[in-house]
């Protein structure tokens, strides 16, 4: 019997985005639900519009429950994979405004590995050739993939700053999906415009296709060979900073506490890192691109290591599942500590 990769996909995504819901629900944490759902709002919206104007990738029909050709699964995706991403960086004791690059950094690994294989089951095809860019993905997917994690939890972690009381925030609550999302179409426009700017310059010696970037007829200037050089370089700059960033602020900090090891971030993560490498190797994919096998077993590593780093890092280890130490707890515990010592001597 043949192995239905996209029920089993599905399954995976709206279980893991059930388990999120309801571990919410019945902490009754009103927080958590309503980020939840304007995440799986955002991932539909973005996702509807792209298809809509780029008309560069599209979905299989094989998926099940779909709203203007993007399925359902696909929203509660990026609503898992976000929410995920952001429980994770929250293990580390950084600035909240670091922590969205964190969070970019996490679906970014997963993408790399997850995209070359998702495109070879047919979940979704873009219209580029399988052996040109990464392995068939555009580079201008990947840098979407930083911007968009990045992007919502930068929005939900202002909001989060902010009185839940004030009539401005519930404001801006309500129009997080839409707000991500015109930064993300900026973002997006600003990174595909350096790469072509050489191009223009060096080779059509005018400006005026960056005006009509997103016609139908320029739009196969973005998979022109010098342009796509420089998305690459734009792209390999940007993932370079982002992990100077990192590891500066978590070795910045000399103590690093791990508030909580989330296994429900970590099993759901996990999980799709492991669906993506397994159905590389069933599919037999690996065997005429292994470096497909290695990318995604190396990126399977960086995971695990962003997720256990703390207990490396840290002096004392505390490890809580599922609940948090406050700050005040852990001063009382350091005071306890030393009038002991101090009685023994």
């Amino acid at each position: 019997m043949e192995l239905n990769f996209y029920l089993a996909f599905e399954i995976l995504v709206i279980t893991s985005f059930l388990l999120i819901f309801s571990r919410a629900a019945y902490q009754k944490n009103r927080q958590t639900v309503f980020e939840l759902l304007a995440a799986f709002a955002f991932g539909l919206l973005l996702e509807i519009v792209n298809i809509y104007f780029s008309h560069s990738y599209y979905y299989s029909e094989q998926f099940l429950l779909k709203i203007f050709d993007v399925p359902m699964v696909i929203g509660m995706g990026w609503a898992v994979i976000i929410y995920s991403a952001m429980l994770l960086s929250d293990q580390y004791r950084i600035s909240w405004t670091i922590k969205p690059i964190f969070d970019a950094f996490t679906a970014l690994i997963l993408d790399l590995s997850m995209d070359t294989v998702a495109i070879r089951l047919h979940f979704w095809n873009w219209k580029i050739p399988l052996d040109q860019e990464w392995y068939g993905v555009p580079f201008e997917n990947l840098f979407g993939w930083i911007a968009i994690v990045f992007i919502f939890s930068f929005i939900i972690r202002f909001i989060r700053t902010l009185s839940p009381k004030r009539f401005l925030t519930k404001i801006l609550q309500c129009l997080s999906p839409l707000i991500a999302y015109v930064l993300l179409f900026f973002g997006l426009m600003l990174f595909l415009t350096l790469a072509i700017m050489p191009f223009q310059i060096n080779y059509l010696g005018d400006w005026s296709h960056l005006l009509n970037l997103y016609s139908r007829e320029d739009f196969s200037i973005l998979y022109n060979p010098q342009v796509q050089f420089w998305k690459m370089i734009i792209l390999i700059i940007l993932v370079v900073e982002m992990i100077n960033i990192m590891a500066y602020k978590v070795l910045r900090s000399k103590n690093i506490i791990q508030w909580r090891f989330d296994i429900l971030s970590f099993s759901i993560l996990t999980a799709m890192h492991l669906f993506f490498m397994i159905s590389l190797i069933v599919t037999n994919i690996y065997q005429t691109l292994p470096f497909l096998l290695f990318i995604a077993f190396f990126m399977f590593l960086i995971h695990l290591a962003l997720h256990f780093a703390p207990l490396f890092l840290q002096k004392e280890k505390h490890i809580y599942f599922f609940r948090r130490m406050s700050p005040q707890i852990i001063k009382t515990k350091k005071q306890i500590e030393t009038i002991i010592e101090s009685n023994l001597k």
